[in-house]
């Protein structure tokens, strides 16, 4: 399930080897702004979206659903990298409980060096809600898979992920609420690039990102890995906000506008809130929203270049913000 700042998408799927089959999709928008900038601000209302979704999908399957998967959106979001590194036995074969414990011991580590490196008040406030493991080691040379090997010392370089306790609290009451248990969390792009990006494409220097409503979200890889994840506290709503000070209407008048937009639709009619009607091109839209949309596409590419130092070979872009006319062109 993606609770996010404008819609909340619920997916039952059934893994099957390597293969996910998804047999029921649902999307519900929130009947209010329950949800601003990624940050649940009404979580009864949030709650009331969620169960509508998971009601939905129960329908169409024909049984109750027990347990669900979230993904959390990069808001405050804090990373650390760290290399730990353990000796092995002598002749012993490295299993997966051992490349487990390494992991482990990486993000133990990583919550250690943050809470060593932060405010007296902000240690123990962040839970990692997510992690990607950069590089794993043999006998100090790069490998890429440590299970079946022998060797004197293995070890993991390992990029953990920290949301604030308040964001992973409030996902979770929203779940509660609606009789769901929580099998697994994760960071939105850590999920999105799981699916958009191949292992084998990460050889190249490619940016994912997750432009939804409230945030967007990047994950950067290069040399077979994920080596950053960053985050722009700027989105959609920044361009609805934009169109609702423009022509004097409400939210979510603006957001039906926005939308007609990125369906490429012709003249788009609407009435503001002194009760004028309205017919304008989508041309005419686009140019007097162009200056904040550029500020989205230079706050996005800011953030990359910050991470990555140069320019990508390429960037990808997925979200329904993403596709807001102008952006990937810009």
């Amino acid at each position: 399930m993606d609770i996010g700042t404008r819609t909340i998408a619920g997916v039952v799927g059934r893994q099957e080897g390597d293969c996910f089959h998804v047999l029921a999709t649902e999307v519900c928008e929130h009947k209010s702004r329950a949800m601003m900038d990624g940050q649940i601000h009404d979580i009864d209302q949030a709650a009331v979206t969620a169960m509508e979704v998971k009601q939905r999908l129960e329908a169409r399957m024909g049984f109750r659903l027990k347990r669900v998967a979230i993904a959390a959106a990069g808001r405050v979001l804090k990373t650390c990298q760290v290399k730990v590194e353990k000796s092995l036995e002598p002749d012993a074969e490295i299993d997966a409980d051992f490349v487990s414990s390494l992991e482990i011991e990486g993000i133990q580590r990583a919550q250690m060096f943050l809470d060593e490196n932060s405010e007296s008040d902000e240690r123990n406030q962040y839970y990692c809600v997510g992690y990607s493991v950069i590089n794993y080691y043999l006998n100090g040379y790069m490998i890429s898979k440590l299970a079946g090997h022998k060797g004197k010392t293995a070890g993991a370089e390992i990029l953990a992920t920290f949301l604030p306790l308040t964001v992973v609290d409030s996902l979770y009451s929203v779940v509660n609420r609606t009789g769901l248990e929580v099998s697994s969390l994760t960071l939105e792009p850590i999920a999105a690039i799981n699916v958009a990006i191949a292992p084998d494409l990460r050889l190249l220097n490619l940016a994912l990102v997750d432009i939804g409503a409230g945030t967007s979200d990047i994950a950067l890889t290069k040399e077979g890995s994920v080596f950053a994840y960053a985050m722009a506290p700027i989105a959609g709503d920044e361009i609805t906000e934009r169109i609702s000070q423009q022509y004097l209407v409400d939210f979510a008048t603006a957001e039906k506008i926005k939308v007609s937009l990125s369906s490429g639709k012709g003249n788009i009619r609407f009435t503001d809130i002194l009760r004028k009607k309205h017919e304008i091109s989508a041309a005419e839209v686009l140019r007097d929203i162009e200056d904040t949309i550029r500020l989205l596409a230079s706050t996005i590419s800011g953030k990359i270049l910050e991470y990555n130092r140069k320019s990508p070979n390429a960037v990808f872009l997925v979200g329904g913000g993403s596709r807001i006319p102008l952006l990937s062109k810009i």
